[in-house]
């Protein structure tokens, strides 16, 4: 089958659509991005099970196609993978003893905050075909990024994201500090001391990170975002990069920012991959498009799931610090995973 790319940025009512027979290609490391165009797909952390891929964006077909339009969605096949996704028989206890190693080294100081995630594997309709979930999340999101793709190397994928990791060009980028998360109440909601602490923390992360990249940085106070049923805390950031400076080596220093990942960014990220029950692949990535001019449209590989022919598989986290409670963040990604299992409900 052909690798292929499809997205909806928020608020749009075009969703833009590109296949490619060639094989995608496979990059080392997010410095490799460096003057590259096209589409890219990115693990949380990269390596040759879960490789950087780049489809190029000039050798295959694009089209764009209006959200209420048939034509150009034919290039999202009807196949699945046939692939067998398996889980333990007691997820819920494997919450409990990777939460208690995260917790325990937040609370021994090693750590200032460790995202932990996790998996569910969810029953779906074998009719209920990507193309179908795709402008189902379309439609249930419209605030949010929505992209579908698939390649040999990383199967296939949908996120619904409101989270940008870098949008703009060479004029001026943006990107934020989303973390905190509640469930929609109402307009006047307020933040536990504990929701506002993480958000600080990853909005003190891309202030220092952005520092020697730019001259001219803005910033926004935190405010209250809404994605779905879901609430979240968010600080924009807008820049523009020094003439010295390159995408793929600002990328290469911003991901995976502690949203994600945690705090310092490499001790967090390998004791993440040596302690979660399971890997991430490419939750807690981010995909998107590059383009002329420093153009950039990137997006956390926030709240998704990765496809085979009759089941999902959905992941989810939370951001932890040493005040967290166990309870309190099983529940979070509960809140996180309905996101997806939303659009897994009928045919």
């Amino acid at each position: 089958m052909d690798s292929f790319f499809i997205y909806r940025e928020p608020l749009e009512e075009l969703c833009h659509c590109y296949t490619q027979k060639e094989e995608p290609s496979i990059l080392t490391n997010w410095g490799e991005l460096n003057g590259h165009k096209g589409f890219v797909i990115a693990p949380f952390s990269e390596g040759p099970d879960h490789p950087i891929c780049l489809l190029d964006g000039e050798s295959g077909s694009y089209m764009d196609v209006p959200l209420d339009g048939n034509e150009g969605f034919q290039v999202i096949p009807d196949w699945q993978d046939d692939a067998v996704f398996t889980q333990s028989d007691n997820p819920r206890e494997d919450y409990h003893h990777a939460f208690t190693r995260f917790h325990g080294a937040l609370k021994q100081g090693i750590f200032r905050k460790l995202v932990l995630a996790r998996s569910v594997i969810e029953p779906k309709e074998e009719a209920l075909t990507p193309r179908k979930i795709f402008l189902r999340a379309c439609k249930r999101y419209p605030r949010q990024y929505v992209a579908l793709f698939y390649t040999p190397q990383t199967g296939m994928w949908l996120v619904a994201s409101p989270e940008i990791l870098l949008h703009g060009n060479a004029g001026g980028y943006q990107t934020m500090a989303l973390a905190g998360t509640m469930k929609y109440e109402g307009e006047d909601m307020k933040w536990s001391a504990k929701n506002q602490e993480e958000q600080r923390l990853v909005a003190d992360y891309i202030r220092t990170c952005l520092q020697p990249f730019t001259s001219e940085l803005t910033e926004t106070e935190p405010y209250t975002a809404r994605a779905a049923h879901l609430v979240h805390l968010r600080t924009d950031f807008t820049f523009r990069l020094k003439e010295s400076q390159q995408l793929g080596s600002f990328l290469s220093t911003l991901h995976p920012t502690p949203a994600v990942c945690g705090i310092p960014k490499e001790d967090a990220r390998s004791f993440i991959n040596q302690n979660e029950h399971g890997e991430r692949e490419y939750y807690s990535g981010f995909s998107g498009f590059l383009g002329d001019k420093g153009e950039a449209k990137l997006y956390v590989t926030l709240r998704c799931m990765h496809f085979s022919r009759k089941t999902c598989r959905l992941y989810a986290g939370g951001g932890l610090l040493k005040e967290s409670t166990e309870e309190n963040e099983w529940q979070e990604t509960e809140a996180k995973l309905d996101t997806m299992r939303q659009l897994l409900k009928g045919q």
